[in-house]
């Protein structure tokens, strides 16, 4: 009997979720378990510290055009290993940390690197080797990063606790290299195409039209063939109403999620949680939401994607207000963490099969790549902004009600976003 060879682009999943784990360690929870030692220790403010995660969030802008097109012509391997290279010197470096200029250059390169190259490496590769399975391929490869934020803030307390925080940048330096470069440079590929593979491990026979078919059939066929789907350059990209709709969306939705990722730890200890319990809530928060993007990623197969994400949105910005009131009793702050991060997870595997449904895989590189400076650059806002608030007025009731309304406006714009017309029939 002959078993069934397990498709390569599984291999291609699992390597974008191990990337997804160690690009976690650049990401705004853990810098925020760093936050209070260094601040104490150096004297900074949090809107010193978190201006690290702006600067790098806006270099990562500035990379993001430059590698969409790279990604999409040349492939992701060597580009994701010397990039996971340079984040891991960056974390290591930081362990020798002793002025503000040196977090800003090795924090912020890391940051640039996962943000600006890392991030499309994951969907760009992903998107690349599935069709029919992407909400699933999607969601299990976003389950990396949303493990890694899960616990990497608990290697990180433990620690700091134990051996401080110089260590845990050490540590976590090595992680990092050790999970993820060997893999990216030894397994990734660009498309299915290039080594006589079809998109979801179809057979030829099941791509290719013979005899008589109706359209249905015809239709279905020419969804795996790649030569068959359009080609979107920056000029037709960006002059599509969709576009603009789409990174419209993306920016809330990397505004809010960098600003409470980053200010959730410290509004938690700063209304009497104790510090474990604090890491505890965005531990299960982060394990709720890596389990919450497979699940979406699943019906993301099923119901509209557009729906979805349009649903999510509105939820989550309806949840995340109840915050101050959960955060009276632990409790229910562990509530709030279970049902808020649940349906959060569907966050980013959502969007990023909105982006592709409408522009496809072929190009999926290069469009994602354009609304990466828009993306970072409300990255970079979110924490700041939040932080100047904090530092004006000495709480976060301004800016996280000002985040609720963000997503529910999101979440409107979202169900009435249109695909662009194919640049052929333009």
């Amino acid at each position: 009997m002959q078993h069934k060879k397990i498709f390569y682009g599984w291999t291609i999943v699992a390597v974008a979720f191990l990337i997804g784990l160690t690009q976690a360690g650049v990401f705004q929870n853990v810098l925020s378990i760093f936050l209070k030692p260094m601040a104490d220790e150096f004297g900074w403010n949090r809107s010193i510290i978190t201006g690290s995660i702006a600067v790098g969030s806006l270099a990562g802008g500035i990379l993001s055009p430059l590698v969409g097109p790279y990604l999409d012509h040349h492939g992701p391997r060597k580009a994701a290993f010397w990039g996971i290279t340079i984040l891991s010197a960056g974390l290591i470096a930081l362990s020798q940390l002793s002025s503000v200029w040196q977090l800003y250059l090795f924090f912020g390169t890391g940051r640039m690197i996962a943000s600006g190259l890392l991030a499309l490496v994951v969907t760009v590769s992903v998107s690349n080797w599935f069709i029919e399975k992407r909400g699933r391929a999607m969601g299990i490869s976003q389950l990396g990063s949303r493990i890694g934020i899960a616990f990497l803030p608990l290697l990180v307390q433990h620690i700091i606790i134990s051996y401080g925080w110089r260590t845990a940048w050490a540590v976590l330096g090595i992680i990092v290299f050790t999970c993820s470069a060997l893999p990216s440079l030894i397994f990734l590929k660009r498309r299915p195409e290039d080594v006589g593979l079809l998109p979801d491990g179809r057979a030829p026979e099941e791509s290719l039209a013979t005899g008589v078919e109706s359209p249905d059939e015809k239709s279905q066929a020419s969804r795996f063939n790649i030569e068959d789907e359009p080609v979107w350059t920056r000029k037709t990209a960006v002059r599509t109403t969709a576009f603009r709709q789409l990174v419209c969306v993306m920016c809330v939705i990397y505004l809010v999620g960098a600003g409470s990722n980053f200010h959730l730890f410290p509004f938690m200890t700063d209304q009497g949680l104790p510090p474990t319990m604090a890491v505890l809530v965005i531990t299960v928060l982060s394990v709720c939401a890596a389990f919450g993007g497979v699940l979406f990623g699943f019906l993301a197969e099923r119901i509209s994607v557009k729906k979805l994400m349009g649903g999510v949105l509105i939820t989550i910005g309806i949840l995340f207000y109840s915050v101050f009131w959960a955060v009276k009793e632990p409790v229910w702050m562990f509530i709030f963490a279970v049902v808020y991060g649940t349906i959060r997870g569907g966050v980013l595997p959502l969007i990023f099969l909105l982006w592709t449904e409408f522009y496809g895989r072929r190009s999926s590189g290069t469009v994602l790549g354009i609304a990466g400076p828009f993306r970072m650059a409300a990255n970079a806002a979110g924490p700041v902004s939040a932080a100047i608030c904090f530092d004006l007025f000495h709480n976060y009731w301004i800016p996280f009600s000002v985040f609720s309304v963000l997503l529910l406006m999101a979440g409107f714009l979202c169900l009435v976003a249109k695909p662009p017309v194919s640049p052929k029939e333009l």
